[in-house]
């Protein structure tokens, strides 16, 4: 949303700089009228489209586009009554009036609306379902060097944890909007927590050593605005119910390796117990990039609490050294503390935040 911001202060200035020199040098005259008249309602009538599809309900982008068909309408009309509003002074006043103001109020009112939208509006809209989370309790110098700047580790009863994660990312909206193809698809996620003190209050968060995903644009949009840790690789899931209990799995397709976490459970959800590891690793309401960068992105997650299904077994089949590399090998070899599987629900993902 602040690359949007950027973009259209940008034009605007542009636009209104080159009219105010065309009073010094009418050589500016055709580029303000140029831009002002061509590039500026192009990008905002796309932007503003974008939103009305992903956001019909919104008053304020309906009535945008309502203004933007009066507008052509009135500029198609004075081609038709230029003649006779020539013959009428106050009608050709107020033709031309219409003319020139109504663009500019346009562009006026998008901005205003640009700025109130991109302040709550969430970057995305989704549901995590079916999180299948195994957990390690690891030795946390061994994390050191992931923890982003501003952070430090979080700890359970003086206890480190890194994670091991599968789930769907399903019902995906991007600014509002179902991109084609990726609307519904898997995660896998090895991740460890954090927790940052601000404003008298501890946010707890996650820093992700790697993501997979099966879907390259999803990893070049996280990795590109969000500073994250993304790999594109072939991926495939499995549930199923019985009589009796649940089954999920997930893979992912390493170098022809074919790493794979599954689960079975009983069929009745439960509530995650308070004060507990389940409670202490799925409430982390932050994600955290992590150094070497020079600066620490932060974002929102937010997501009601959830609910969990009871484990039964699970297994795995994983290359940690394959596919997260030689530091994380030593997990290929250490017993899991735990597993449980939360039934997940919808999330949003805000707006970035970025601090040294």
């Amino acid at each position: 949303m602040k690359i949007l911001n950027f973009l259209n202060v940008s034009l605007i200035l542009i636009v209104f700089g080159n009219l105010l020199l065309g009073f010094v040098d009418d050589s500016y005259f055709p580029a303000a009228f140029g831009l002002g008249a061509f590039l500026l309602p192009i990008f905002q009538l796309i932007v503003g489209l974008i939103w009305l599809i992903g956001y019909k309900e919104n008053k304020k982008i309906q009535f945008y586009f309502y203004a933007v068909i009066s507008y052509f309408f009135i500029l198609y009309s004075s081609v038709l009554w230029w003649d006779a509003a020539e013959k009428v002074a106050i009608l050709n006043k107020i033709l031309l009036f219409l003319l020139f103001a109504t663009p500019i109020s346009l562009a006026v009112y998008f901005t205003i609306i640009l700025f109130q939208f991109s302040k709550q509006c969430s970057f995305m809209k989704a549901e995590w379902n079916d999180l299948l989370f195994i957990n390690y309790q690891i030795d946390p110098k061994l994390l050191e060097k992931y923890v982003p700047k501003g952070t430090e580790i979080d700890l359970f009863n003086g206890k480190c944890y890194i994670s091991l994660i599968g789930f769907m990312f399903e019902n995906v909206k991007v600014l509002g909007i179902k991109i084609p193809y990726h609307v519904n698809f898997e995660e896998v996620n090895l991740r460890f927590y954090v927790k940052r003190f601000e404003d008298g209050n501890w946010r707890r968060g996650v820093v992700f050593i790697k993501e997979i995903v099966p879907k390259h644009a999803i990893t070049f949009v996280a990795n590109t605005l969000y500073n994250e840790q993304y790999q594109t690789l072939p991926m495939r899931h499995e549930r199923t119910v019985t009589k009796t209990s649940r089954f999920f799995k997930y893979e992912w397709l390493k170098e022809n390796y074919r790493n794979s976490i599954s689960v079975e459970t009983e069929k009745k959800l439960m509530p995650i117990e308070e004060n507990s590891e389940a409670e202490f690793i799925s409430e982390h309401y932050y994600g955290y990039t992590i150094p070497p960068r020079q600066k620490t992105v932060e974002y929102e997650v937010k997501h009601p609490r959830w609910q969990q299904y009871k484990v039964i077994d699970y297994a795995l089949t994983v290359d940690f050294e394959l596919t997260y590399g030689k530091e994380f090998a030593f997990l290929q070899d250490l017993k899991a503390d735990s597993c449980f599987v939360a039934k997940g629900s919808k999330i949003s993902i805000e707006s970035k935040r970025v601090f040294s």
